[in-house]
């Protein structure tokens, strides 16, 4: 867990919002077919925005905020896996 910490917290969030960029663009991309956890729909909705998509699934069971949470909570991890990844990938190319 020590080693978690060992970067800058700045760091974590600008992975997370690359990772949350990535779901975004992906999401508008797949359109319907982003049935469960549709970040485009999700994005717009919270900026006011109607688009002719239908709510995805973590909207309709847990609502817009619940929905919200989740998809920052996802991105947050997977922005945690990346810099550890990418820790990791660098030290196996410098030993």
């Amino acid at each position: 867990m020590k080693t978690l910490f060992n970067h800058p917290t700045e760091l974590y969030i600008i992975a997370g919002i690359a990772c949350l960029c990535i779901m975004i663009i992906i999401d508008f991309i797949l359109g319907p077919e982003a049935e469960h956890l549709n970040a485009w729909v999700i994005v717009n909705r919270l900026l006011g925005r109607e688009i002719p998509l239908t709510d995805s699934l973590a909207i309709q069971r847990l609502g817009l905020g619940g929905a919200t949470f989740l998809m920052l909570a996802i991105n947050g991890a997977l922005g945690i896996f990346l810099i550890q990844g990418l820790k990791l990938f660098i030290k196996l190319i410098h030993s």
